[in-house]
């Protein structure tokens, strides 16, 4: 059984096992700062925990939190169910964050310096309601002169988890086209996507990020809001968290340890990174972001990004309504 059908089984926890330990599934994907809660160096207590680790995009068109009793979860398909009363609920842990500027690319030979000019344009993108457009689509138009309805927007499957697109954003379905594809033949000015296209990550020199220096824009950017992109968060079943809000606490304990193992891992020497360039990008990304650059919880650095993200999902139609951090995350952590 490879990982993705694992991920379609189902669960049954009710009651604790045989040691007195409460079983609880629990679905993720395999980074390093996750990889002590997988490989069970790192145990949340009073909890036999199973992982199933699975393909990262599984996060972002399934309803996972139905599926398993706690998962990692899409911020955007979170926030929208939460807020529609659905009965799932997150703990205050983000596995994952994306310097989405990254994944905002154009053609080489095309004339565009900064997202302004693409007014007027069409931008491709898998789906249009995926949590990195969302922030970059926020971003855009707050701090680089594009607004969503000034562009024509392309994608190639439905939207899904119940989103709905502003009436005045114009967007064009074609079912089963891929972003990069359209981007080559010249049919799109520029693409949105979760994922490094297949082309760019092989060298192909047509494509290139709209950003000529993305790496520093996204520095500035970051030195100049404080706002380092939080994508994922991990979802419990309400149920769940009803019964055992112990549980829930424990778990995400168990992810502040697991983080801060691998952060010890890499501190107490930088050669444990596979990058050539190691000690340098571990210095700069102290620099830039902070010791403590994948913290958890919502206070801190981390209320300004979510609220942040809250304000750009209302923005952008995938919420009705701005709920307060604490009823998206009812319980918090200690500083960590």
């Amino acid at each position: 059984m490879n990982a993705r059908e694992d991920l379609l089984q189902p669960t049954g926890t009710q009651g604790k096992d045989n040691q007195g330990l409460l079983p609880m599934n629990l679905a993720l994907a395999d980074y390093d700062r996750t990889r002590p809660l997988i490989e069970g160096h790192v145990k949340p207590e009073g909890i036999a925990l199973k992982v199933n680790t699975a393909w990262i995009g599984d996060f972002c068109v399934r309803p996972v939190y139905e599926e398993y009793d706690a998962a990692e979860f899409s911020l955007s398909w979170y926030v929208a169910a939460r807020t529609r009363g659905e009965p799932v609920v997150a703990l205050p842990v983000f596995p994952l964050r994306m310097p989405v500027l990254a994944y905002l690319f154009c053609r080489s030979d095309a004339p565009y310096s900064c997202p302004a000019d693409l007014i007027g344009k069409k931008i491709a993108a898998p789906c249009y309601r995926f949590t990195v457009n969302l922030w970059l689509r926020g971003m855009l138009k707050e701090h680089f002169g594009l607004a969503p309805e000034q562009v024509e927007w392309i994608t190639g499957a439905p939207e899904g988890a119940g989103y709905v697109p502003p009436a005045n954003v114009k967007i064009t379905l074609k079912l089963g086209s891929k972003a990069e594809d359209l981007l080559e033949r010249g049919e799109v000015d520029a693409i949105m996507v979760p994922v490094l296209p297949r082309p760019f990550v092989e060298g192909e020199i047509w494509i290139r990020r709209l950003f000529r220096d993305c790496r520093a824009e996204t520095r500035s950017f970051v030195t100049r809001t404080g706002i380092h992109p939080i994508t994922h968060t991990v979802v419990m079943k309400q149920s769940l968290f009803d019964r055992h809000p112990w549980a829930a606490q424990s778990l995400a304990q168990a992810f502040v340890a697991a983080q801060k193992a691998s952060d010890d891992f890499y501190a107490r020497d930088p050669k444990h990174l596979g990058l050539s360039e190691a000690v340098f990008c571990l210095e700069e990304e102290r620099a830039i972001y902070g010791k403590n650059r994948w913290s958890h919880g919502i206070d801190g650095p981390n209320r300004k990004v979510l609220e942040t993200f809250v304000r750009y999902a209302h923005e952008q139609g995938y919420i009705a309504r701005r709920p307060d951090l604490e009823e998206l995350f009812p319980m918090d952590l200690p500083a960590n």
